[in-house]
């Protein structure tokens, strides 16, 4: 059974590999494809092209990782039946279901390295490569900076800025101070308000409280207009997207907008998503095992086509899910969870109907 399981094991890795490099070096290709018109505008330096795309490469890895686990099973266990392994297996008298119950512990392992990857090298590497396609090669100089929870940006006025949060859905930014320094960089004002709302084109701040340092006074207000701040747009282009935070950022960042009392689904769901997409390598493998040696069919080009349509399939109904999730028909927990927990139990079933 030994000699049986690393030959097996053998097999698996080899197609692993071939799956997991291909799809990886097509989807940089067609990265670089996508950005070829940046590159070729700014002709910036080869190394920053060729740093640019191999920052991308670890996030392109996380997202094959379950492709690679399910096409590498049904390959090789189509591949054993098409040459008639497996029934010299189960003529021996071994147990072909046991035999193939490590690649279940492989399963639980590749989802831990999938969760590790997905929490410190994969953000890390997504917000560098997003500095290193704005600030080195488009030349934009980057006009929002984080510290401590906060923003912190240039006014449009001259001053400085600093808010809590801003919400996405609502074109709404959290508590905001606005500084203002007189030409020898005195303070002259700080601008204290609860939140500004986005609305025909100005930010209009709300519950306003305003130290004149220069005459020392202060006024407060129920609303005011900001001259100093950016559309909106800034904030979507500046800030780090939920890719580029590891979960406690994002669950952070999160909290900060519930505690302001604002609640962004999709926010919440991209929470749960860091934590079960893992989880699809598992169960990719756990449903490989079971339809492959559930089913009579040769492997080879039979095997890889089985897998693109299990592969469509999962990623429909994983993406009406979340689309359920984000207009709120789904609780936002249960929505990334939806295929992993229908495919992992159509997988379970058909596994104890594998006849030894």
């Amino acid at each position: 059974m030994t000699i049986f399981r690393r030959y097996f094991f053998k097999e698996f890795f080899k197609f692993f590999i071939i799956v997991l490099v291909s799809f990886t070096a097509m989807s940089i290709v067609a990265e670089f494809f996508d950005k070829a018109s940046e590159f070729y505008s700014e002709k910036p330096p080869v190394y920053l092209i060729v740093k640019y795309l191999l920052l991308q490469t670890p996030r392109v890895i996380l997202y094959a990782l379950p492709f690679a686990s399910l096409f590498s099973i049904l390959i090789t266990i189509g591949m054993a039946s098409k040459f008639r392994e497996t029934t010299i297996i189960k003529a021996s008298g071994a147990s072909i279901k046991k035999l193939f119950s490590s690649f279940l512990i492989l399963g639980v392992f590749i989802t831990l390295i999938s969760l590790a990857l997905g929490e410190t090298v994969v953000p890390e590497a997504t917000r560098s490569a997003a500095y290193i396609r704005k600030v080195q090669i488009l030349k934009q100089s980057p006009k929002i900076t984080e510290s401590k929870g906060s923003l912190w940006m240039k006014g449009l006025d001259g001053s400085l800025v600093r808010i809590n949060g801003f919400v996405e859905n609502d074109n709404r930014i959290l508590k905001t101070s606005i500084f203002k320094f007189s030409p020898s960089f005195g303070l002259e004002t700080r601008t204290e308000a609860d939140e500004a709302l986005w609305d025909h084109g100005v930010w209009t701040l709300k519950n306003v409280t305003v130290f004149d340092f220069k005459n020392n006074t202060s006024n407060k207000f129920e609303t005011m207009v900001s001259t100093s701040l950016e559309e909106p747009k800034i904030f979507r282009e500046e800030m780090k997207k939920p890719e580029e935070m590891n979960f406690r950022e994002l669950y952070n960042y999160y909290s900060r907008l519930e505690k302001a009392g604002f609640r962004n689904l999709r926010y919440v769901i991209q929470l749960y998503e860091k934590l079960a997409y893992p989880s699809i390598n598992f169960v990719m493998i756990l449903f490989g095992i079971s339809l492959a040696l559930n089913t009579r069919w040769g492997g080879g080009m039979r095997a890889a086509g089985l897998g693109v349509v299990i592969s469509v399939l999962y990623w429909l109904l994983y993406s009406v899910s979340i689309s359920l999730g984000n207009t709120g028909f789904l609780q936002p927990w249960l929505a990334p969870w939806i295929s992993p927990m229908v495919f992992g139990i159509a997988g379970s079933v058909m596994y104890w109907q594998i006849k030894e």
